[in-house]
């Protein structure tokens, strides 16, 4: 699959391994991604003051705000942007909660095929 312009993904999660471990899956799909990264909800605010980003995949539990309290600011401030909880807490209130923001449910470890999915592209 080819595209024309390639797509601005925002990575946000605190732990620096995960966010490699994404980034090493997302660049093994067939797309071209310019990807940006934070380590917290604050740093994706502010990132995100300068900078447009198509999609965001967000870690839930982080300190300070939480991947939920993000995509509703998100929802807010970047409502075209498309989003998704990427998580180990698989709990159905949280599933329900991702839900009502329209977000997409990606359980940690993310699978290639579900970032596939959640990007449109060919694992």
């Amino acid at each position: 699959m080819t595209q024309a312009k390639a797509m601005t993904l925002l990575l946000v999660d605190d732990s620096r391994v995960a966010r490699l471990t994404l980034v090493r899956q997302l660049q093994s799909l067939p797309l071209e991604l310019n990807i940006l990264q934070a380590a917290s909800a604050d740093e994706a605010v502010a990132l995100m003051q300068g900078q447009r980003a198509d999609a965001a995949l967000i870690d839930f539990n982080m300190p300070g705000r939480d991947g939920i309290e993000l995509a509703a600011e998100f929802r807010q401030s970047h409502p075209q942007m498309t989003l998704a909880l990427v998580t180990a807490n698989i709990q159905d209130a949280l599933m329900k909660r991702a839900q009502e923001l329209d977000m997409t449910f990606l359980p940690k470890p993310a699978s290639l095929d579900g970032l596939a999915r959640f990007l449109g592209a060919d694992a």
